[in-house]
């Protein structure tokens, strides 16, 4: 929440925040969504971010969003889900799979989380209706 509230979440705020935690024991972190949403009338509040947090609770943004109103029908910010946790490279590390949309955009992303830092080592843009 102390994440969402940087990213301009307001304190009261009327929607629902929705949490997906998935931790992998290989790696020793966990990846947490937290994702707000709230309705108003045609348009949308939306507020999002997605970390890693270690064994010392260290966070490490993998991606955010910050607070806003958009169109409900035709949102023009993305928003990412969690896909997976697997061994892309077969480095023996693990990476995070992320599910990005934006409207009619889709992506695929792998992030590679090594020593502390994230590096995106692919990111797909794919289309459908």
């Amino acid at each position: 929440m102390r994440e969402l509230r940087r990213l301009g979440l307001p304190a009261g705020a009327k929607g629902t925040t929705y949490f997906t935690v998935w931790d992998s024991v290989p790696a020793q972190w966990s990846i947490v969504e937290a994702f707000y949403r709230h309705e108003v009338g045609s348009d949308i509040e939306l507020c999002q971010v997605i970390v890693i947090v270690d064994q010392s609770s260290k966070l490490l943004v993998l991606r955010k969003s910050p607070f806003t109103k958009t169109d409900i029908d035709k949102p023009d910010v993305p928003s990412w889900s969690p896909l997976d946790l697997a061994d892309v490279e077969g480095d023996g590390n693990v990476d995070v799979i992320l599910s990005g949309d934006a409207y009619e955009d889709h992506w695929i992303e792998v992030i590679s989380i090594k020593n502390g830092l994230a590096k995106t080592i692919f990111s797909g843009l794919g289309y459908y209706l």
